[in-house]
């Protein structure tokens, strides 16, 4: 069971799910038809290739994690993950709209630049420039999750606007817990994140507060459509978030994050 556990959460499968089902999250949000099988293909396999890869370049450093050892000892099954990602990408790809094509150019150079040294005058990835990869992070997860699959003639924009910018919200605070987690490490590589800027202290008020406008931008929403069950789930959303947040300070390990 603790292998299949661990394949499962560290091997992007989970995370990828949770991508699905964060597009499916916006179609439902936005009064939208459910995507095209390819589309939630395309999102599965891009979130396989992107965090297999990333994992697999990653540098090993003396903070070691759960996550990190399965990486080091899993390194042929890495490999086939990132084969079936890439696949699975390209298989999309004959079956998405013309228009999708644009957000895939966007989407792969974020996250070519967040990974890998690619910029000439910078010898670095962009997810070692604190503020910038934390930003960079959260855009690219709302860009996929809700930009992806609401690319369509005929929405409402307001709508549109406000379910972006509340995903946009929710991805900077799990990647804020994320940068918290990893405040240690990040401060000894010279790492300039959040939680290394400002202490832990003040990390977590920040990720309450993010939460609180999340929940106004939702009662905004619910003002305007009066749907109650959307602003429940929205809500609960953030219970259960801030709930997390307060099991992270007691249990900080891979399987809770």
């Amino acid at each position: 069971m603790r292998k299949f556990t661990d394949f499962f959460l560290f091997s992007a499968f989970f995370i990828g799910l949770c991508a699905i089902a964060l597009c499916w999250e916006t179609t439902i949000l936005l009064g939208l038809e459910a995507g095209h099988w390819s589309l939630y293909c395309f999102v599965f396999g891009a979130t396989l290739l992107q965090y297999n890869l990333h994992y697999f370049f990653k540098k090993t450093h003396a903070f070691k994690s759960e996550r990190q050892n399965w990486s080091v000892r899993n390194r042929l099954t890495q490999k086939s993950l990132i084969g079936l990602g890439f696949g699975l990408l390209l298989l999309s790809l004959f079956w998405l709209e013309p228009r999708h094509f644009m957000v895939l150019i966007v989407l792969a150079i974020l996250a070519s630049l967040y990974s890998f040294p690619l910029l000439p005058f910078v010898n670095k990835p962009l997810k070692e420039f604190g503020l910038l990869k934390i930003s960079l992070l959260s855009l690219e997860w709302t860009l996929v999750t809700v930009w992806f699959p609401a690319d369509q003639q005929g929405i409402d924009m307001t709508s549109y606007w406000l379910v972006f910018l509340r995903r946009f919200l929710f991805m900077f605070v799990l990647c804020l817990l994320f940068d918290m987690r990893d405040r240690e490490l990040d401060a000894a590589t010279g790492i300039k994140t959040i939680p290394v800027r400002l202490g832990l202290s003040k990390s977590y008020r920040l990720a309450d507060l993010l939460l609180v406008v999340f929940v106004l931008l939702s009662a905004i929403q619910l003002i305007r459509t009066a749907n109650f069950p959307f602003f429940h789930a929205m809500l609960l959303s953030a219970i259960l978030t801030r709930f997390t947040i307060q099991l992270t300070k007691k249990i900080n390990n891979d399987y809770i994050y």
